[in-house]
């Protein structure tokens, strides 16, 4: 039975992480609770330089303790990083390193030794398990530079968007509140709890198009990856008939000149037929030499006695 893109394959209850919304969201928390300054998605220096998903650094002259978040939203995603240790990387940067993760995702005994672990509930962010800080080494000046050139302009970016969401957040209060001045508590929250279900049902409906989106590209890329094997076989099985043909031919065995075989077919049509005239002709004089010598024969019987006699 095909399957209903509306029906969610996870809890309906907690909502659907999207890798860079919870990246954004762990941002804000870190901004409001805590006298951090915080990066988002930043490389920390030049190209090739490590690149976490979320990077802290506290604004104090004598704690200096930076911390890189690594932000998960599926469980094979973790495996994969743990066992590649991927998130060591980040300890040339920072004292400690903390995996995120929405709530019922990872367990306390799922995090590396050394790491630490947060995690997104409905009731906001809460520190699972506290990493272990280390002394971070001196960082070198193309660190700095990349944090002050490209965090100044994400800042006003960030800000800018924060600005455009106020103004839609505030635009849909002051609907929700001329309702309820026009029908009453009872409509406006009818109105609302509508506007809720719809918006949720809408983010399960992405959530799953987007699961099946990834589906699809998986199975046009086994399908691309099918027909170029059929392609390579093909092309195999067909260099190995030129290279026959070429020996048959008299051309060089690893011979991918075409019209170097052709001009060796064409001589050897030429010479076939060459031999086939030769064999017409021949059989053409013995007819005639055949027939030279019964007309001699003929005429040698019907000559007079005398003349026989004589010859």
């Amino acid at each position: 039975m095909k399957r209903d893109l509306l029906t969610p394959d996870v809890d309906t209850n907690l909502r659907r992480w999207a890798h860079d919304d919870l990246a954004h969201d762990l941002a804000a928390h870190l901004r409001g609770m805590t006298d951090r300054r915080v990066w988002v998605d930043m490389q920390l220096g030049p190209v090739g330089s490590t690149r976490p998903d979320v990077y802290t650094i506290p604004c104090s002259f004598t704690r200096f303790t930076p911390l890189a978040y690594e932000c998960k939203v599926s469980v094979s995603d973790f495996r994969a990083d743990v066992t590649k240790g991927k998130y060591t990387d980040y300890l040339a940067y920072a004292s400690g390193v903390i995996f995120a993760c929405p709530s019922g995702l990872l367990r306390k005994e799922d995090i590396p030794a050394g790491a630490g672990l947060m995690t997104r509930g409905g009731d906001g962010w809460r520190t699972v398990k506290a990493p272990t800080l280390s002394k971070c080494p001196d960082l070198p000046r193309a660190f700095w530079l990349k944090l002050l050139m490209d965090g100044e302009r994400r800042d006003h970016e960030r800000e800018a968007h924060m600005l455009q969401a106020a103004r839609r957040d505030l635009n849909e209060w002051r609907a929700a509140a001329r309702i309820r001045e026009q029908y009453g508590e009872v409509v406006a929250a009818a109105v609302q709890q509508h506007r809720d279900q719809t918006t949720g049902r809408l983010e399960r409906l992405r959530a799953n198009l987007e699961l099946e989106i990834a589906r699809t590209e998986g199975d046009l890329k086994r399908e691309r990856d099918r027909r170029r094997a059929e392609l390579q076989s093909a092309d195999k099985l067909a260099t190995e008939a030129l290279c026959k043909l070429a020996l048959a031919v008299g051309a060089a065995p690893d011979c991918e000149d075409v019209y170097e075989m052709r001009a060796q077919l064409d001589k050897l049509i030429t010479l076939a037929q060459q031999d086939s005239t030769v064999k017409e002709l021949m059989n053409i004089v013995r007819n005639i030499s055949w027939g030279v010598k019964q007309f001699n024969e003929i005429e040698k019987a019907l000559a007079p006695k005398d003349q026989r006699e004589g010859a």
